[in-house]
C-alpha cells in the first residue's frame, strides 16, 4: 500500500475491535476504534475515513444509521457492514442502501483483509476515475457498454462515477 488508509471500526464487541485493531494496524492500516454507533457517527463527523467498518446491531446507533452517515460520496468513504444475526435479505437490504459489502459472523482475520483491501483498491480506481477529465467523454470500445452517469441513484457505482462515462465488458 503507498499510503496507510484511515479506518474506522465501529464494533460494541470490545475484544473483536481490539483484534480488528491490532490485526488490521499489522497490515498498514490507519485505525480508530468505537464500541458504540452514536460515538461513530461523531467520529465521522469531525474527521475523514476512507473505510468504516460497521457491525450492524450495536448501542446508540445501528449499521445502518453509520451507513447513511457515511456513504453519500464512496470516492471518500466506502461502508462495510458486520453482523452475527444475517440472512441473505440484511446483506441484500445493505448493499442496496449504498454498503460497499456484507460480511457475516463470524469471519477469518484474512477474509475481512481481503474484503478491506479490495474496498481500497476500489476506492483508488473511483478516485482515479473522477480525477481524470478524460473519462467525461469516454466511448467504450466494441464489446464493452458504456454508461453515462449523470443522474443520481442509490447505486454505489454510479454515484461513484456521477461526474463521467465508465464501461465493463459484457
Amino acid at each position: 500500500m503507498k499510503y496507510n488508509p484511515h479506518l474506522l471500526i465501529a464494533e460494541d464487541d470490545k475484544a473483536l475491535a481490539s483484534i480488528l485493531d491490532e490485526y488490521l494496524s499489522e497490515h498498514g492500516y490507519h485505525i480508530t476504534s468505537v464500541h458504540r454507533g452514536d460515538d461513530a457517527l461523531q467520529h465521522i463527523q469531525q474527521q475523514h475515513f476512507d473505510i468504516v467498518l460497521s457491525d450492524i446491531v450495536m448501542p446508540g446507533a445501528g449499521g445502518l444509521d453509520i451507513l447513511a452517515a457515511s456513504s453519500a460520496d464512496p470516492i471518500k468513504t466506502l461502508v462495510l457492514l458486520m453482523t452475527g444475526y444475517s440472512g441473505i435479505e440484511d446483506a441484500i437490504h445493505a448493499v442496496a442502501q449504498g454498503a460497499y459489502d456484507f460480511v457475516s459472523k463470524p469471519f477469518q482475520l484474512p477474509e475481512i483483509k481481503v474484503r478491506i483491501d479490495n474496498a481500497v483498491r476500489y476506492q483508488s480506481l473511483l478516485r482515479q476515475c473522477a480525477h481524470h477529465e478524460t473519462y467525461k467523454n469516454f466511448e467504450a470500445p466494441e464489446g464493452f457498454v458504456s454508461y453515462n452517469y449523470t443522474q443520481p441513484t442509490k447505486n454505489l457505482a454510479t454515484k461513484a462515477y456521477h461526474a463521467g462515462s465508465c464501461a465493463h465488458h459484457v
